[in-house]
């Protein structure tokens, strides 16, 4: 459901669904099929099916927010739909500037964008100044509310990540878990997001790391190297090779990571950091319960 001040007027154009689904469903009021008389639907499906490719599935659902927000303000100004698609100048600059103060700075570019990508995805022509919109979205920026600015975060030092360790319970399968993950992402300098799932019955093969996906291999001087090979990332969808070299102490990533494994054991062919969850068998380690035990001991 929507929340009380986000609903949009009902309108068969946008149909309630999955936020990563809106910028392909919802549509304009002039469909690509009243402007392009040469093609069958099944030719203009395949167009937005492969340009929907264009977008993770993580963008589409951020974008979908813009779009929505982008319905809501039209819905109370009363712009008529053919208004929307293509928005106007003014249009656009009226809604950064109704969000401006109240939203930060790259909430709203990031709304903008969405609305950008509606338009390309639906073939409508983007008729914006460029430059004009940039200097909008900068004093959006600066009149970002103090609430929507986010703390300064303590760094990952080996320290600091001494002093999680010594809070947690190595000898459960969660905690082995999470730890083998936060050694992982500290020394192959890696981003918790492509260790981690969505959720715990989120993996997938061809996006997330899993146990087949470690070797070994060796460094220009000899030394033993382990190499973890991501299948997909924003910036190498084709996936990349990360590595970590053993260190001294109890931060090493080889130990974390083999006595995770000792501990939960996770298939073959599942998720690296997959650990015995209490009640559902092996679950994939999902970033928000990673993220609640890191702020639980740190």
């Amino acid at each position: 459901p929507y929340r009380k001040n986000l609903t949009p007027l009902p309108s068969p154009l946008r149909p309630h669904c999955p936020a990563n689904q809106r910028l392909r469903l919802w549509r304009p009021l002039v469909p690509r099929t009243q402007r392009t008389a040469q093609l069958s639907d099944d030719d203009l499906k395949r167009i937005e099916d492969v340009m929907a490719h264009a977008w993770e599935l993580d963008t589409h659902a951020t974008y979908a927010a813009g779009l929505l927000n982008f319905m809501v303000f039209c819905d109370q100004k009363n712009i008529p739909e053919g208004d929307r698609a293509p928005a106007s100048q003014l249009l656009i600059m009226s809604f950064v500037s109704t969000l401006a103060a109240a939203y930060s700075g790259s909430a709203i570019s990031n709304y903008v964008y969405g609305v950008r990508a509606w338009h390309i995805l639906h073939s409508v022509p983007w008729k914006i100044n460029k430059p004009e919109l940039e200097a909008l979205l900068k004093a959006a920026e600066k009149l970002t509310p103090p609430s929507s600015r986010r703390k300064k975060r303590r760094p990952y030092t080996i320290d600091f990540m001494l002093a999680i360790r010594q809070n947690m319970d190595l000898t459960t399968p969660l905690g082995a878990s999470v730890f083998a993950c936060l050694s992982t992402c500290f020394f192959a300098t890696g981003r918790v997001g492509e260790f981690t799932v969505q959720r715990l019955d989120a993996f997938d093969p061809s996006l997330h790391v899993s146990r087949t996906q470690v070797r070994y291999d060796q460094d220009r001087e000899g030394q033993r190297v382990t190499v973890l090979h991501i299948p997909h990332t924003k910036a190498a969808p084709q996936g990349e090779d990360v590595c970590w070299a053993r260190q001294e102490g109890p931060m090493d990533p080889d130990s974390a990571l083999a006595h995770h494994l000792e501990v939960n054991d996770p298939p073959p062919n599942g998720h690296l950091f997959a650990y015995r969850h209490k009640t559902s068998g092996k679950k994939g380690l999902a970033i928000l319960g990673y993220v609640d035990v890191i702020a639980l001991v740190a």
